[in-house]
């Protein structure tokens, strides 16, 4: 039986929903997309750095202000947290991108 992802629904059924058919009827093929492969496979990088777990710049400014115990507001930009940052403490987490 194929596997099909509902993009139109019907009664019964929602948007999103995984439904197998053995024979798909005329009139439900403009409601459903076929699923190749696993549905919810994993991703992997097209390069072996570039995956999503490093950090945004805001992000690591943001563990070093609370390390140092600094209070800031979390809705600022990176550039206004690195002027809350003391001399010289900017550099030393970005060393000369």
């Amino acid at each position: 039986m194929a596997k099909y992802e509902v993009v139109r629904a019907w009664f019964g059924v929602k948007v999103g929903d995984v439904v197998e058919i053995k024979e798909l009827h005329p009139a439900l093929k403009s409601n459903v997309r076929l699923m190749r492969g696993e549905a919810g496979g994993q991703l992997t990088p097209a390069t072996p750095e570039g995956g999503t777990d490093s950090k945004s710049p805001k992000e690591v400014i943001q563990a070093r202000l609370t390390e140092l115990g600094i209070d800031f507001k979390g809705n600022l930009g990176a550039e206004k947290l690195g002027e809350l940052l003391p001399d010289g403490e900017l550099e030393k987490l970005f060393p000369a991108e």
